[in-house]
Parts: structure tokens; C-alpha cells; sequence
């Protein structure tokens, strides 16, 4: 059963806090600023509810940050050491659950599009293919967008707290992390679709430059150079969409904020902390490369191993700590109700 948590706010740095939610008053120590203070239930919001008290405040909060990547990455490091078995069968199943849905129909509908280009397929083969590609267009932006926050608020479950909860085993935890609110897949839903539709719009520009550029060389010359070029835009541009976005993906998984209302937040806190949010994104780009070079497999193990230090700097930037690690309190799995 998955234990009740609470949010307060830091009076101090307006760092948002999850703690147990007892009856009475609780002393708290703040993990962002050190502070110590009372707590009371009137004083508390519900893990279902959005961040309601300062929440402006709560995550740009004007507080120097802790840059340093070797600290980020020694507790990264750490929790991982903790936590593999619960991270890795959470990312099994999740990969599963997005091959079973995403990835097998789309290796089908591939071989059912060559049949139809080649003029071998009959009526039953069109109508299967077309009713194949347009539900998986359908789920594959919801599915994924499920996929990532089941495997964003592990993580931050994790890291906010630094232990797992006790007197449960390792699957009760992969099947609480499985349950997640709808609201965060509904508006990381949002964000994939706006995503998706620049990277779109993007494209269909480079596939007219290319056009325009066979006109003035070489057709064979023109492709490979608007290739080239196309290519490395796009790269580019994933790189800067991940690095201003990435915080807004936590902020909408943590239940701090609406879609629009994180894409605010999230390239602020991205701006504001360049070091820091670059140099996470970096090696978040250069592991997710190399998960997807080593296809599922990869993907399985580098995916959690790049969010972890998100999650870490994410929590450094918004101050979503209990306490310090050294007097960490046993966590729980956020409560998707």
C-alpha cells in the first residue's frame, strides 16, 4: 500500500516539502536552506493537488544553487548504488509496455507499408495497415509520454528521499511506480505534441532547402549537402529543446504546475542555472545516444542512469528535499490520487 505524503512549504527559501502526514504538528528541517520549523495539517497540501502555496516562489526561488557536478554526481552515484534493482525493473517494464503498444506495431506496420509500395498487398492487408498506423499515431504520443513520467517521479522519489520504503518488496515499489496521476500524462502529452509538431515544421523546412538547392548544384551534390546541414539542425535542435525543456518535464511529473505554466518555469529555471542545467543535459544527450545506438537493451539501462542527475538537479534548483541525505527519512512512492 502506498503511504500518504503531504506537501508544506519552506517559510525560509519557499522550498516545497513532502513529509508524512501524521495528525498533529511536525518538526521539520528543510533539506534546501537548513531551517527548522512547525508544521501543521492546516499547514499541508495533498500529494494530489498542485502546488498551491507560492508556487512561483517554490520553484524560482532566488537562492544560490550548488553547481558542483562532482557532489551531483557522487549522490547520483549513490542512489543508484541503492537503488539498481528497483530502477532497472521499472525501466524493463516500462520499455516493455512501450514496445508491446509503440515498438512491435511499428515494426509491423513497416513491413505492411512495403507491401502496399510494392503493390503486393490486398484490401485486407490496406485496410489492417492504415487502421494499424493511425491508432499507434494515436497512442504513441500518450504511451510515451506515460512511459517517461512513471520513470521521472521513480526518480525523484528517489532522490528526494534516499531510501526505499521498508517492509515492501522490490515489485510492490515497480507496481506503486506504475500508477501515476492522469493530469501529468495529459500535459506531458501536450508538450511531446508541441514537440513533435516544431521537429515536424523543422524538417519540412529542410526538405525544401533541399529542393531549392537542386535548382543551383548538382542534384546528387544538393542532397548530400541539404542532408548534412538538415542533419545537423536537427541534432541541434534536440539538444536546445532538451536543455530548455527538461526541467519543464519534472516540473509537470512533480505536480508543481499546468503545461504552460511549466514551459515557463522550466526554461526559467534553464536560463537561470545555464552551468548546471547544460552540463546535465550533456550527459543525459551523450547516454540517451548511446542507449539508442544499442536499441531496447541500451535503452533499458542508460535511460535511468540519465535521469538521475536530473532528478538531483532538479531538486537542487526547486528545493524539493525533506532533509539532507545524512538524516533522510524513509520515502514513499508519490501517491498518484
Amino acid at each position: 500500500m502506498i503511504s500518504s505524503q503531504s506537501r508544506t512549504v519552506c517559510p525560509q527559501c519557499y522550498a516545497v516539502l513532502e513529509i508524512g502526514r501524521p495528525a498533529d504538528s511536525v518538526a521539520i528541517r528543510c533539506g534546501a536552506c537548513d531551517a527548522a520549523f512547525e508544521s501543521t495539517a492546516a499547514d499541508r497540501t495533498s500529494q494530489r493537488l498542485l502546488n498551491q502555496a507560492a508556487p512561483h516562489l517554490s520553484v524560482m526561488r532566488s537562492l544560490d544553487v550548488d553547481t558542483s557536478l562532482d557532489s551531483l554526481f557522487v549522490s547520483a552515484i549513490a542512489c543508484l548504488h541503492k537503488h539498481w534493482l528497483l530502477l532497472l525493473m521499472t525501466s524493463i517494464v516500462v520499455n516493455l509496455v512501450w514496445f508491446a503498444t509503440i515498438g512491435f506495431p511499428i515494426d509491423a506496420l513497416v513491413g505492411g507499408w512495403r507491401q502496399l509500395t510494392s503493390g503486393t498487398a490486398d484490401s485486407g492487408a490496406i485496410t489492417a495497415t492504415l487502421a494499424g498506423t493511425v491508432l499507434v499515431s494515436v497512442l504513441a504520443t500518450p504511451v510515451s509520454a506515460y512511459c517517461m513520467i512513471v520513470l521521472v517521479r521513480l526518480t525523484l522519489a528517489i532522490t528526494r528521499h534516499g531510501k526505499s520504503p521498508q517492509g515492501r518488496g522490490v515489485l510492490a515499489n515497480v507496481m506503486a511506480s506504475l500508477r501515476v496521476p492522469f493530469w501529468s500524462v495529459l500535459r506531458l502529452s501536450g508538450l511531446f505534441l508541441i514537440v513533435g509538431i516544431s521537429m515536424g515544421a523543422l524538417f519540412g523546412i529542410g526538405i525544401i532547402a533541399i529542393v531549392g538547392l537542386s535548382f543551383t548544384m548538382a542534384p546528387q551534390t544538393a542532397i548530400w549537402v541539404g542532408t548534412l546541414s538538415v542533419g545537423s539542425v536537427l541534432i541541434a535542435a534536440v539538444f536546445v529543446l532538451q536543455w530548455l525543456l527538461w526541467p519543464a518535464v519534472f516540473v509537470i511529473s512533480d505536480g508543481r504546475a499546468d503545461l504552460m505554466t511549466s514551459l515557463s518555469w522550466g526554461a526559467r529555471l534553464a536560463m537561470r542555472h545555464r552551468k548546471l542545467t547544460l552540463s546535465l543535459v550533456t550527459v543525459y544527450f551523450v547516454l540517451a545516444t548511446a542507449g539508442s545506438l544499442l536499441f531496447y537493451v541500451g535503452q533499458i539501462i542508460t535511460t535511468p542512469l540519465a535521469m538521475l542527475p536530473l532528478a538531483i538537479g532538479y531538486l537542487r534548483m526547486t528545493g524539493g528535499e525533506t532533509e539532507p541525505p545524512a538524516r533522510s527519512k524513509t520515502p514513499a512512492i508519490p501517491d498518484p490520487k
